[in-house]
């Protein structure tokens, strides 16, 4: 018999004999196998430089034979480094070691000392305020991972983990782990899985990935799985199920998915509509995000109105007619009967959503009026209300049919007013995703409630919506809040990125009309940041004589004689803006996205060049 150390390599189910792989590992102590996935062995280890317990993820030696195994069991590590975060299993390390000649590679991850999900529902579905707490966790998570340009592909139950071994039980929803990245992918990047190749677990997957292949995944197709993971946490069962893959892709495709009250009497209908939202066929009318997907489950967890709106079985009957021709033209002739009475209903539908929006509308305009129908200045406390008012109303109209931009728009203004930045960005993304395309004004709001979240994936947002704007409205106001983020650019960053990025400021401003208040500002601050102080003060004071009145020169004005020391001035200017308008407040700028500099400067370089080039030296 050969001495030769067993790695299990003439094994159809590979399991390394302990010694063998303590042999290979010597940095660590093997305890016991806790599971197997697609792209390895998962053990309990303990590493011997200090005691601490972890799980160690091996791939077999057949599958190293494979230059794509070994470089997709690579990037999961790569990419569970990437998103760190307390409830995705946090990654450790990397390596490999050999013994007998054959090599292993390995990735540390913390130790999770709790049950799968798909083990605790064997007896039976989780209560229902822990599984909506438990996805609402979830969600936020995975919008983690996808603004970090990760996109998981296989959501389900078995790879949910609970970070306690006590059984859950009651209301409470203990922390949970997501695992397995195995099947991630990056955004943005060359898919490893072939074209047209499905990859994830059949009951969980999104029906367009079964038609164009897992290398087409997108945050939008995370939703959908965590929404059928959802399903299953609540009724003890799968969406769908069926004796073969193919038979359950099949059913994904063609059915819906049997309606959740006739599994659980007791299920709420918001938290069935939730659930039914994010696992619409079409991708268009899931949430935009896990975000706003874990922002409705946070709603329903407060007692507040949910935004989903449950679909009626007529509805669901019609959407499966659309995907079956034969069907809907048997049933054509039935419903030829109802012709006139449906379009009568139709059109009183229509009214209500239309009076609906001019209400908000109207709601919205009273709000932004500094003063009442009396002509008495309108007090912060009723303007408040009034924008509460317009959330409401804007918000019944999307209960009744949320498909309506025109209400997603207005809800988002109203949140802008209330500072509710992350209600602002996913209404306007909902609104543009409903339109096909975003429209100047909403890139507007969305670029200034982008700046002032300020974190790093909303400044990365705001750089890409800023190009957006240069290239479908290249006006003054557009070419002016380029030119502003530019040269904030200009001064966050070194000499040789400074300069690139102040002369970018200067071609944009030189496409921008003499006559617009902000490029005469920015000319101003130009001149302040290349040092030249008594061009500065005196182009700052042109733009205050050529504007009087305006409340953002007047504040820009007092914010750089502040900077200068001339705090007299710049307390006049101060003075001069809160009597125009009480409210007033100086503008915020958004920090630097250091990786994306270059990226954004050759954007606008590009969009510059495309623009009329006589105009560029006209001031």
């Amino acid at each position: 018999m050969s001495e030769q150390l067993d790695f299990g390599t003439q094994r159809e189910v590979y399991t390394f004999a302990p010694e063998a792989l303590g042999s290979a590992l010597p940095e660590f102590e093997i305890v016991r196998e806790i599971g197997k996935g697609s792209m390895g062995i998962v053990y309990e280890c303990k590493r011997k430089a200090d005691g601490a317990t972890i799980a160690l993820k091996v791939l077999p030696p057949s599958l190293t034979l494979s230059e794509r195994a070994l470089a997709r069991f690579l990037r999961e590590g790569r990419l569970m480094a990437r998103v760190e975060h307390p409830d995705i299993v946090r990654w450790l390390g990397q390596g490999s070691g050999s013994a007998s000649g054959v090599r292993l590679f390995w990735f540390a991850m913390e130790f999770v000392d709790g049950a799968s999900m798909q083990e605790r529902l064997r007896v039976g579905p989780l209560p229902m305020r822990a599984a909506v707490t438990i996805a609402a966790r979830v969600a936020r998570a995975l919008h983690f991972a996808h603004e970090r340009g990760v996109v998981h592909r296989d959501l389900k139950p078995g790879n949910l983990l609970l970070r306690s071994p006590e059984p859950l039980a009651g209301e409470d929803a203990p922390p949970v782990a997501i695992s397995d990245f195995g099947l991630a992918r990056e955004t943005g990047t060359g898919s490893m899985t072939d074209s047209g190749a499905l990859v994830g677990t059949p009951m969980y997957v999104a029906p367009e990935l079964i038609l164009s292949g897992s290398a087409n995944a997108n945050s939008i197709s995370d939703v959908y799985s965590l929404g059928a993971t959802l399903y299953t946490l609540l009724t003890g069962e799968p969406p769908f199920d069926g004796p073969t893959a193919q038979i359950v892709l099949k059913a994904v495709l063609e059915r819906e998915p049997r309606r959740m009250r006739s599994l659980r009497s007791d299920l709420p209908k918001p938290v069935e509509a939730i659930v039914q939202k994010a696992m619409s066929k079409e991708p268009r009318h899931r949430y935009g995000s896990a975000l706003e997907f874990a922002l409705d489950l946070e709603r329903w967890l407060r007692g507040e109105r949910v935004l989903a709106n449950l679909q009626s079985p007529l509805v669901i009957a019609m959407r499966n007619a659309r995907r079956k021709p034969s069907i809907a033209i048997a049933a054509g002739c039935v419903a030829a009967l109802g012709l006139c009475g449906a379009y009568f209903v139709h059109a009183q539908h229509e009214a209500r959503i239309e009076q609906g929006v001019a209400e908000a509308e109207n709601w919205l305009a009273q709000a932004t009026s500094a003063r009442d129908e009396r002509d008495r200045p309108r007090p912060e406390p009723q303007r408040r209300e009034l924008l509460l008012a317009a959330i409401s109303a804007a918000s019944d109209v999307l209960a009744r049919d949320p498909q309506v931009p025109a209400a997603h728009f207005v809800r988002a203004k109203s949140h802008y007013r209330l500072r509710q930045l992350d209600e602002t960005v996913l209404d306007l993304d909902a609104a543009e995703r409903l339109m096909g395309k975003p429209t100047p004004e909403m890139l507007h709001f969305r670029i200034d409630a982008l700046r002032q979240r300020g974190d790093p994936a909303s400044t990365r947002r705001l750089q890409q919506d800023l190009t957006t704007l240069l290239s479908i409205d290249p006006g003054d106001k557009s070419r002016g809040m380029v030119a502003e983020h530019l040269l904030e650019i200009g001064l966050q960053t070194s000499n040789r990125e400074r300069e690139a990025a102040l002369s970018a400021a200067d071609d944009v401003l030189a496409l921008v009309s003499p006559e617009n208040p902000r490029g005469a500002v920015l000319r101003a601050r130009l001149f302040e940041a290349r040092g030249l102080i008594d061009e500065a003060i005196e182009a700052i004071g042109a733009a205050r004589d050529q504007f009087r009145g305006d409340v953002y020169v007047h504040l820009q004005a007092a914010a750089l004689y502040d900077r200068l020391g001339m705090q007299q001035e710049g307390a006049q200017e101060q003075q001069t803006a809160r009597m125009l308008q009480p409210a007033a407040t100086s503008t915020s700028t958004a920090p630097v996205d250091m990786q994306g500099i270059g990226r954004f400067l050759g954007d606008v370089n590009r969009l510059l060049n495309q623009l009329d080039p006589p105009q560029k030296g006209k001031q």
